[in-house]
């Protein structure tokens, strides 16, 4: 599998300051880089990787995201365009 994973989390869209650790060397990007990029039509999939219910009872949603639970990510990460930049976000 191609890991052109970055990770936004909703939190992260909420509280300005948040930020992520990032010791397991999968690349990060900010909320503010995000949305640059989808300000600028960039080609990038946005993949919601909440469960269930944190995706349900939230009210943050970004346009356009595809949603995919964390225990489909292994059936389904096939199917999601190789060729493209893939941002996962969840809580």
């Amino acid at each position: 599998m191609k890991k052109l994973f970055a990770f936004v989390t909703v939190l992260g869209l909420l509280l300005p300051n948040f930020a992520l650790a990032a010791d397991d060397g999968v690349p990060r990007i900010t909320k503010e880089e995000l949305r640059a990029k989808m300000v600028k039509g960039e080609n990038v999939i946005v993949l919601d990787v909440r469960v269930k219910g944190s995706y349900e009872g939230s009210k943050v949603k970004i346009k356009g995201a595809l949603r995919i639970s964390p225990d489909e990510i292994e059936a389904k990460y096939k199917d999601l365009p190789q060729d493209r930049e893939i941002i996962t976000y969840c809580t």
